[in-house]
């Protein structure tokens, strides 16, 4: 369901950027104006902003499967819809480690962008930069230290730019980490089924499928309860949103592990009678 490309529409984006196609479907702009829809509090100019983000962090991740299935023979393009990217076509590879590679590069690519924006940063203004480190940390749920002065600091810093950054930084880290998850289809979960069926050709694929149906309903309970101020897990992250989503990823876990786990038994009681023959 996820992995499936939308149908083209009259209102459609098409370019062209470094050689590669992209094409942005209408939907991303309602999901990710949805996202962000509590920004309207602070102004309806922090709306366009925050899709702005999505916009350029999303494309980033999908360049950089792009671009690492370019170093392995697979030319891909991309198209950014309603759960976010696909970068079609860029992990056709028949080696287990380039497919893992052209993975890991959609996040690495959004981890290196957060890397550049905080050289840019501490170059620019080294007091202003503990503040953006302070951050990233919290968005980890990490302790931070010397709040008292980063506050200091913080009155002086534009709002604007304060935020712009902000958004980055959560998007392009928090949900960087998340993408890693050992999650189906997300790059995490095809890492895994990669891992996984190297570890056990027969039953790699189910062994992949059960541990994104676990991780991710355990993470759909924490997101719903985190939304009703009691998460379950010490976890900074978790809504309503994310809740569904993670719960429609659960649903997919399950019914692809059906699938394969009864794909496998006919498999099995297919090579049973023959040799029984």
């Amino acid at each position: 369901m996820f992995l499936l490309e939308p149908n083209q529409t009259p209102y459609d984006l098409h370019w062209r950027m470094f050689g590669i196609s992209v094409r942005v479907h209408p939907m991303f702009w309602l999901v990710s104006a949805i996202m962000g829809w509590n920004t309207l509090k602070i102004g309806f100019e922090y709306l366009l902003i925050w899709i702005a983000c999505v916009f350029i962090s999303i494309l980033i991740h999908e360049l950089g499967h792009v671009w690492m299935g370019l170093v392995f023979g697979s030319h891909g393009h991309i198209v950014l819809y309603s759960f976010g990217g696909l970068a079609i076509g860029s992990n056709h590879s028949d080696k287990r480690w380039q497919r893992i590679a052209v993975c890991f590069a959609g996040p690495a690519a959004g981890f290196l962008l957060l890397g550049v924006l905080f050289l840019l940063i501490w170059l620019r203004d080294p007091e202003v930069f503990p503040v953006y480190w302070a951050m990233a940390k919290q968005d980890l749920g990490l302790p931070v230290d010397r709040l008292d002065v980063a506050r200091d600091v913080l009155l002086n810093i534009n709002r604007v730019e304060l935020f712009i950054v902000s958004q980055l930084i959560f998007i392009n880290l928090l949900w960087g980490l998340v993408n890693l998850l050992p999650i189906w289809p997300l790059d995490g979960g095809q890492i895994s089924r990669d891992v996984c069926e190297g570890v056990s050709r027969d039953r790699g694929l189910t062994w992949s499928l059960g541990i994104s149906l676990v991780l991710s309903g355990l993470l759909a309970i924490h997101c719903l309860m985190a939304a009703n101020g009691q998460p379950l897990l010490p976890l900074r992250f978790g809504s309503t949103y994310s809740a569904i989503l993670f719960g429609l990823l659960a649903l997919e876990s399950f019914q692809l592990l059906q699938h394969a786990q009864s794909q496998r038994r006919w498999t099995d009681e297919h090579w049973d009678r023959d040799d029984w023959r």
